[in-house]
């Protein structure tokens, strides 16, 4: 038994899933999973609400974007737009996000000093609360504008950039640690998304910039080369979604594919969709050893079907453990059970095979990260 051939009972499990992951509080608000939650994974709001909206629409579900119900989750989902001190104008927060950085336990404060005097001396590099919090509400108004987008709408008011000139940005841009693609392309990433949705204009730059970031022996984009293949597949997928943005091509697919092929991923839903993406769009650009990648789709659709659960009809992120943080808050005590982060990601994949392979029907949809 495997996962292609049962594509549809995975689907209605999704949909069935999803909907058991509503709360009363509202139509457009969701659990990360039905057990094992801790209170930021009760109270938080609007990460989930976009993870659903994202399934709902590769399910085939959002086809009319003005009908009420989506116009209805936009609004919701625009609501978390504010205004908040030393953060962009008009980004979005999550209030528990918020209340849970700016309220950060003892424990907590302790690690982060020892953080901090390491980072000081040169030991180890660090990001402190502050940065982590920036972090999280940069990746959040991303995805937030993303989903948006996705579905055919748009922010209620644009996000005020703090980088008025290209210049400030590359300084920021800069300062991230491109030994380490994986965290420095999301945030890359994330500015590709605001140059094309909220007009900034630095499309060419951006362009420029990753270009030379761009590594011909492996196809990813990085200044050193990373120690992990892991931190190289990854990091790459995530500069590829900014480059997806942008409408811009892969600047070395053929070699990134050969990487891909010689080093296959681990068994969790962060690590296989990034691989399949990054295959995925490679495959897209150029026809080169497509046999090999859909050989290799067929042996990870196998893995999807094994963090798929039958009587839930979800996916769990982990083999047999629910994903457990979301931006370093703990939302699940990872239990044995599925989740929405890890259900939205093996969904994603499995369009993305189903689509290679040329077996998608045609309803359902791919997301643009």
């Amino acid at each position: 038994m495997t996962i292609l051939n049962n594509v549809e009972d995975v689907y209605s499990g999704v949909e069935n899933f999803i909907e058991n992951l509503k709360k009363n509080t509202t139509e457009y608000s969701y659990y990360p999973a039905l057990v094992g939650l801790t209170n930021h994974g009760k109270n938080l709001e609007l990460g989930f609400s976009c993870y659903a909206l994202k399934i709902n629409y590769m399910l085939g579900h959002i086809t009319d974007t003005q009908n009420n119900q989506t116009t209805n989750w936009v609004d919701y989902i625009n609501s978390f737009q504010d205004n908040i001190k030393n953060l962009p104008k008009n980004s979005y927060v999550d209030n528990e996000l918020l209340n849970a950085y700016i309220n950060y336990d003892f424990k907590t404060k302790i690690k982060n000093s020892v953080k901090h005097t390491l980072t000081s001396l040169n030991i180890k590099n660090y990001d402190n609360n502050y940065q982590k919090f920036k972090k999280a509400i940069n990746a959040e108004t991303k995805q937030a504008i993303a989903t948006l987008y996705q579905v055919g709408h748009k922010n209620k008011s644009n996000l005020q950039s703090e980088f008025k000139e290209f210049g400030d940005l590359e300084t920021y841009l800069n300062i991230l640690d491109w030994s380490k693609p994986w965290s420095a392309g999301a945030q890359y990433s994330s500015f590709c998304v605001y140059t094309t949705t909220q007009d900034l204009g630095f499309r060419e730059n951006l362009i420029e910039y990753i270009t030379d970031k761009s590594d011909k022996e492996t196809g990813s984009y990085f200044t050193k080369t990373p120690q992990s293949t892991r931190e190289i597949i990854n990091g790459a997928m995530k500069v590829i979604t900014g480059l997806d943005w942008l409408n811009h091509e892969i600047h070395y697919p053929k070699e990134l594919i050969d990487f891909c092929i010689d080093n296959e991923p681990h068994l969790e839903g962060c690590d296989i969709v990034d691989y399949v993406y990054t295959l995925y769009k490679c495959s897209q650009q150029v026809d080169y050893r497509k046999k090999e990648i859909n050989l290799i789709f067929n042996n990870l659709s196998q893995s999807l079907w094994n963090l798929y659960y039958f009587k839930e009809g979800g996916f769990s992120y982990f083999p047999k453990k629910s994903q457990s943080h979301y931006y370093g808050l703990k939302i699940t005590n990872s239990e044995n059970t599925p989740d929405i982060h890890g259900t939205l990601l093996c969904l994603w994949a499995l369009n993305m095979i189903l689509d290679n392979l040329e077996i998608l029907s045609p309803e359902k949809k791919m997301i643009k990260p």
